[in-house]
């Protein structure tokens, strides 16, 4: 699915994908057998992993057919950990470390139960020949997004509503100090706390807040 784009009749690769992907929803039953690849791909992470995610859920809790989903996003295996009308299987490898302290990957080519532990996109890019200050670099930056991604699931959905809770009193309060009168002390006051709540929680240290 979505393996090509049809170009000259104004159709990328995603919308290929999609309305592949929607034919196969319109059709499906309780005895199809259905095969998606990478559903999403072409879009940003979050529009991709939430379609993903809607048409998983689609077929597996309401139309109910048997199927193979393979997916690069982690947090949609994650999401169905506990899934009863969902198995969770990886491709095995065995890891071991390489020149300049890289991971060099050895495929088994054998179906294990479980989720994928983690992506090991740079090690493809070591074997494309990508320089190493190219792979030492993304290597890096692969280990400090997982490790953000690591802070903020540690415990799981409900230290992820506990975030939305905080930030919510954060922006309560930052409206708060913006309409009040002076003296403004006692909102300060009351922000730094809820700042220093949200750090103790592992809350990302940047929010992005627009002020209308």
């Amino acid at each position: 699915m979505g393996a090509k784009d049809h170009i000259f009749a104004g159709q990328s690769t995603f919308l290929v994908e999609l309305s592949e992907t929607a034919s196969m929803l319109s059709s499906a039953t309780k005895d199809s057998l259905v095969a998606l690849d990478e559903l999403g791909r072409g879009t940003a992470t979050s529009d991709g992993q939430a379609i993903a995610h809607a048409v998983l859920h689609h077929l597996s809790h309401k139309v109910g057919c048997r199927g193979i989903f393979s997916t690069h996003y982690h947090r949609l295996a994650d999401e169905h950990a506990d899934d009863p009308a969902v198995a969770l299987y990886h491709m095995a490898c065995n890891v071991g470390t390489g020149a300049g302290g890289l991971q060099e990957v050895t495929f088994l080519y054998k179906l294990a139960l479980g989720a994928c532990p983690k992506s090991y996109g740079v090690n493809v890019a070591r074997i494309a020949g990508m320089p190493d200050i190219v792979l030492q670099r993304a290597a890096t930056r692969s280990s400090e997004m997982e490790a953000v991604y690591s802070r903020l699931t540690v415990n799981g959905q409900d230290n992820i509503l506990e975030n939305s809770k905080l930030l919510q009193e954060i922006l309560h309060a930052l409206n708060d100090l913006f309409s009040s009168h002076y003296p403004m002390s006692a909102d300060l006051k009351c922000l730094n706390q809820l700042w220093e709540k949200a750090r103790k929680n592992s809350m990302p240290d940047v929010c992005c807040i627009t002020v209308h």
